[in-house]
Parts: C-alpha cells; sequence; structure tokens
C-alpha cells in the first residue's frame, strides 16, 4: 500500500511538472512572437518617388499632393498622375504605384513593396501579368477573370497585386482626373474549394467520433484522397507556415476574395479550440496523404525510436518557430515558408524544394509521412492551440464558483 501511495504521489508530481514545463513553454513562445513581431512592425516602408517616375514616363519632376503623385515635363506640363494602392496577396500586404495619362489610360504600375515567394514572382514575371494592366483604361473592372488573366496556383498573390492596382487608380479617378469611380462592387468568391473544405471539415469531424474502425478508416481515406486531389493537384491550397505568419503579422486577406483562407484557417483554430482535435493534418491534408498513399503501397512503418523521440518531437517545433520569427522580424511571411507543397501540386520551387520534396518521397517509401512526423511546421502550430486551450481549462477549473454546501 505504502509502495503504491509512493508511486501515486510520484505520477502526480511529474504532472505537476509538465503542466508547469508546458506553461513556461507557452509564456515564453508568446514572448519571443512578439518581440519579432515588434522587430517587423518598426520596419521602414519603401521610397515611392523613385518609382513614381518609372510608371510616368515622360516626367522629369513629381509633384505630390496629399496621396496624389502628379508627373510634369521640365515645361511644368502635367503628363499624368500616379498613386499607391495596397491590399492583402498570399503573404501579407502587396503595394503597387500606377501612373495613368491625362486621358484615363494605365501608363505603367510597378510593385514597389510584397510579402510574397520569390517563386510567385518569377511566375508574374513569366506570365506577363502586370503587363495586362498596361493600356487599360482607369473606369475599366481591371478583375481578374473578367478583363485580366489570373496565375494559375497563385491566385490570393493575383487577386492581391488586382486589388492593389484597383484601389491606386480610385485615388487617381478621384483626385487627379476629378472622375470619382461608383463604390466597387465586391462579391463573395465561393465555390467547389469552400463548398469542398466545409465538406471535408464536417465529414472529418463526424468521422472521427465513429466508434467502428473500419468504417472510421474507410472514411478517413475517402477525405484524405479528397484533400489530395481538389484541394492539392487541382486548386493547390494547401495550408502552409506562410499563412499562419500572415495571420499573426496581422496581414488578413479581402474576406470576399479570400473565403477559402479564412475557411482553412479558422476552421483549425475553432475545431482545435473546441474539440481539441487537428481536423487538417489527420483528415484532409494534401500532402499528407501523398505520403500516406506512398506508405499504403510501400507498406512503410511508424519510425519514432525511443532514444530519438525527444529530438524528433522537438524538430518540428524548433523549425517551426525559426519559420515564424523570421518571418514576422522580416514582415516577409512568404520566405519563410520552406514546405515543397507547390512543388509536388504545381511543379514549381526552388532548387532546395526540388531537393525536399524528391527526399520526402524517397523517405516516404519506407518511413509513414516522414514530412509530417519530423519537419512539417502546421503540427507545432496545432499543438500550441491545444497547449493554450488546457490551459485556459485549467484556469477555468481552478476559477469557477464552486456550488455552495448545504
Amino acid at each position: 500500500m505504502e509502495k503504491d501511495g509512493l508511486a501515486s504521489s510520484g505520477n502526480v508530481n511529474r504532472l505537476i511538472l509538465r503542466k508547469q514545463r508546458e506553461r513556461l513553454g507557452i509564456v515564453l513562445t508568446v514572448l519571443i512572437v512578439a518581440a519579432a513581431w515588434i522587430i517587423g512592425y518598426f520596419r521602414e516602408d519603401s521610397d515611392v518617388l523613385e518609382s513614381a517616375m518609372v510608371v510616368l514616363p515622360g516626367a522629369s519632376q513629381i509633384d505630390q499632393k496629399n496621396a496624389l503623385f502628379i508627373g510634369k515635363t521640365a515645361e511644368d506640363e502635367i503628363v499624368g498622375y500616379a498613386a499607391v494602392g495596397e491590399a492583402t496577396g498570399y503573404g501579407g500586404p502587396i503595394k503597387v504605384i500606377v501612373g495613368v495619362d491625362l486621358n484615363g489610360g494605365i501608363l505603367g504600375v510597378e510593385i514597389i513593396e510584397n510579402r510574397e515567394t520569390p517563386g510567385f514572382f518569377r511566375l508574374v514575371d513569366s506570365t506577363g501579368f502586370v503587363d495586362q494592366f498596361i493600356a487599360k483604361r482607369f473606369d475599366s473592372t481591371l478583375a481578374i477573370n473578367v478583363d485580366i488573366d489570373g496565375i494559375s496556383g497563385a491566385t490570393l498573390s493575383a487577386e492581391g497585386i488586382a486589388a492593389s492596382i484597383r484601389q491606386a487608380v480610385r485615388i487617381i479617378a478621384s483626385d487627379g482626373l476629378e472622375s470619382p469611380l461608383p463604390a466597387e462592387k465586391r462579391q463573395i468568391k465561393f465555390g467547389i474549394p469552400e463548398i469542398i473544405l466545409i465538406g471535408l471539415y464536417t465529414a472529418g469531424y463526424f468521422s472521427h467520433k465513429q466508434k467502428n474502425v473500419k468504417l472510421k478508416s474507410r472514411f478517413r481515406w475517402i477525405t484524405l484522397t479528397t484533400g489530395m486531389v481538389v484541394l492539392g493537384f487541382i486548386y493547390t491550397a494547401p495550408l502552409t507556415i506562410s499563412q499562419v505568419i500572415a495571420l499573426l503579422s496581422g496581414y488578413w486577406p479581402d474576406w470576399h476574395n479570400n473565403l477559402y483562407w479564412y475557411l482553412l484557417i479558422g476552421g483549425i483554430l475553432f475545431v482545435t479550440t473546441v474539440d481539441a482535435k487537428n481536423p487538417y493534418c489527420a483528415w484532409f491534408c494534401p500532402f499528407g496523404a501523398f505520403q500516406e498513399t506512398l506508405a499504403a503501397i510501400s507498406g512503410a512503418k511508424h519510425f519514432r525510436p525511443r532514444p530519438w523521440r525527444k529530438y524528433l518531437t522537438w524538430l518540428p517545433r524548433i523549425l517551426a518557430m525559426t519559420a515564424i520569427v523570421l518571418g514576422l522580424a522580416l514582415r516577409q511571411p512568404g520566405v519563410a515558408g520552406y514546405e515543397p507543397f507547390a512543388t509536388l501540386f504545381d511543379l514549381r520551387g526552388t532548387a532546395i524544394e526540388w531537393g525536399l520534396l524528391v527526399v520526402t518521397i524517397l523517405a516516404s517509401l519506407f518511413l509513414y509521412r516522414p514530412f509530417c512526423n519530423f519537419i512539417c511546421p502546421i503540427d507545432p502550430f496545432v499543438d500550441f492551440i491545444s497547449a493554450v486551450r488546457r490551459l485556459g481549462k485549467d484556469a477555468w477549473i481552478q476559477w469557477k464558483p464552486k456550488p455552495a454546501q448545504k
């Protein structure tokens, strides 16, 4: 009996120590992230006067009147107007400057500040996306899939550029051309990706409560396959650490055009907070599903040897924290992402991303979900939400009013 009491006391002490370490970890994480956020907040903005000269060819001097830049010749004749517009893309704000001539034709567009990945701007250059706006009239819709072609696999970033151009043109129309445009009608973009995502969340939530193991496994394979095919190969819209950094930075895109973004991140936050489950990684992550498919074909097994377990657990946490701190401090969410998702689903990426993809594919033939278990930054993010949930639950139990004793 005495030994049982000592063992029970030891278990309680270990539980208390574990909770204390977890709370300390939460506090330190919040402090580090806050420090990185503050550093990034005070980074200087770009000087736009030089860019105004570029988008107003023929101007030899630039006058500024509030938000309007006025391009003039040496003889003081006005050649056109320029203004800066800003909208949120995939990694954060995209700032552009647009030049318009006196007849309302767009003379030039230059991206002066962005938070996107280098790979995206290679797409911008190769597709001539920005060139489509040149010579368009100021009163055109300037909307993707209306009079502007989008960029496959970079919908958020392309819409961010288009929205910032529309904003700049509106300033020029009102303050320069004195032809104010009517209020922009923003329709809610709700289509197949959003419907599929809601369906996957719903299916994952109810399926994980299924007690029949075989039926639960079948449901899970259906959601995994759907996530891989639809969210991965068709729409290239998986969750990345860049989106998490954008969320923490306060770079939230316009919800009318980016409802999918809010459903994806909001669904994870809601389900993890309410149900303490990770609905995304386990049930429909496209990249996780791809690895699991390879494992099913090759018979790959779990690999987490006991002597290395602690280190293998901390590796993705360190990588995730490094990416978040770097992205926040530089105010560049896009540069911190290292997942080879676009490389697999859209066949584009850096040499490092291609190398990481090849290694992941080969490792997936022998190890179960190697990227998810040892490298992926998303699972540590969800684990942190769960830890905060436990802390809040313990605090509520401790402080909630106790029923009066009779």
